[in-house]
């Protein structure tokens, strides 16, 4: 890792904040401490006048590998556990309700969380070579960070079905048909393609843009809370399964 913190912000340049999550040695795999740092740093641009939009991304070239394993050295309580989760909990709250839009730029893959991440953005640009990865059932634990309530509303229910029970990696090309990223480009024009989408957005009037976003996302998210505040007690509890055990023997050896 760089001597930047977990997550750090560069300057704001035309009006786009570049926020980065900064554990390239995990491929950027997401902690608490990651979500706490990144929580934020995204109040932080929505209060500053000089910010007009986010521009969220991985340091170096993958956006995320998932949910950072290897972040406690002890098994949790189920009450530790739902502590930690209420962090990632109001990271997509706060990406949800912010007024200034967020831009994922995605490289590689989106695991996990990350993929959820996605799902609260409110623009996503991918390149060709990006894998979509929920991996949650196939772990034995639920789909969190409000996935099961996003994912249906972009792709439709059935498919937002066969994408959680069976996982896999799904190519940005099929997420791009079904409307989950808004534009696919090549690795070497992802930079580029997603910080001119993001000034884009930036120099439209900001008001009518975050007035809409606000409008927009609270239309769409009347069961979210609801959906998070069920994970909350959810996913702890598939922790302390048998199933989640033999899962994390297999990832152990």
């Amino acid at each position: 890792m760089s001597d930047k913190d977990v997550v750090y912000a560069d300057a704001p340049v035309d009006g786009v904040q570049v926020i980065y999550l900064n554990q390239p040695a995990k491929k950027n795999a997401i902690s608490a401490a990651m979500m706490i740092k990144l929580d934020g740093l995204l109040a932080a641009a929505d209060a500053d006048d000089d910010v007009r939009a986010v521009l969220l991304r991985g340091e170096g070239d993958v956006f995320s590998s998932g949910g950072d394993l290897s972040q406690s050295d002890h098994k949790p309580t189920p009450e530790e556990a739902r502590a930690t989760f209420l962090n990632y909990v109001h990271l997509i709250q706060r990406m949800r309700t912010m007024a200034k839009p967020i831009v994922a730029m995605v490289d590689r893959y989106a695991v996990g969380g990350a993929f959820a991440m996605t799902l609260a953005s409110d623009l996503v640009v991918a390149t060709e070579r990006t894998s979509f990865v929920p991996a949650f059932c196939q772990i034995g634990i639920i789909p969190e960070m409000g996935m099961m309530d996003m994912l249906p509303k972009l792709v439709g229910m059935q498919r937002a079905k066969e994408i959680l029970y069976i996982g896999g990696k799904i190519p940005a090309a099929k997420m791009h048909e079904w409307g989950l990223v808004n534009r696919l480009t090549t690795p070497e024009e992802l930079e580029s393609a997603a910080m001119d989408l993001a000034r884009t957005v930036a120099s439209m009037p900001a008001p009518s843009i975050q007035i809409t976003k606000g409008i927009l996302n609270s239309l769409a998210d009347g069961n979210l809370n609801a959906c998070m505040q069920a994970e909350s007690t959810a996913s702890p509890f598939c922790t302390t399964t048998a199933a989640y055990a033999k899962t994390m023997e297999r990832f152990n050896k």
